[in-house]
């Protein structure tokens, strides 16, 4: 967060923090929100870009196909069992092992892609976390300069904020 100091909003209901974003987005302010879970209204009115965690699970399937095909043909060569006429290489019979691997692969890339862009759990260290967030409430944290914050408390408050706090920035 760029600023000095952080305003943290506690939020009851989405209707409230949704008037609140639009508001801070018209001041073009740096701003975090915390759900204790996904709310496609929230992601809606945040109007973020598309995540790079995708990305994360496409290099990690193309890995483990890779990696599937490669182990497989790789044992093959090793000790090689003729059946029936058929190739000692025979990609159909390794068609399995590839899709598992491409699976497993992706599943573990994208649990990483999504620690790494989450920042966890260095989340919970974060100026204007609170562990309400994580449990029933919602969470408006913006960064502004000292002489922004009493602005932005009178705003978080007429938006219908249960509780507004103002603490120091990194």
């Amino acid at each position: 967060m760029k600023g000095k100091k952080v305003v943290v909003g506690v939020f009851s209901y989405l209707d409230d923090i949704i008037s609140a974003i639009s508001e801070i987005k018209t001041k073009e302010l740096e701003f975090k929100v915390y759900a204790p879970t996904f709310v496609h209204e929230l992601d809606e009115a945040i109007d973020t870009k598309r995540s790079k965690v995708s990305l994360f699970t496409l290099i990690g399937g193309l890995t483990g196909l890779t990696f599937g095909f490669g182990l497989a043909i790789w044992c093959g060569l090793d000790y090689p069992l003729r059946v029936s006429a058929k190739n000692i290489v025979s990609i159909p019979s390794y068609v399995v092992i590839g899709y598992e691997c491409t699976i497993l692969f992706g599943a573990i890339a994208t649990l990483l892609g999504v620690f790494h862009f989450c920042r966890l759990p260095w989340i919970f260290r974060q100026p204007g976390y609170d562990p309400r967030f994580s449990d029933d409430k919602f969470g408006l944290v913006v960064g502004c300069d000292g002489d922004k914050s009493g602005e932005l408390r009178e705003l978080f408050e007429s938006k219908g904020a249960e509780e507004v706090k103002v603490e120091d920035g990194l």
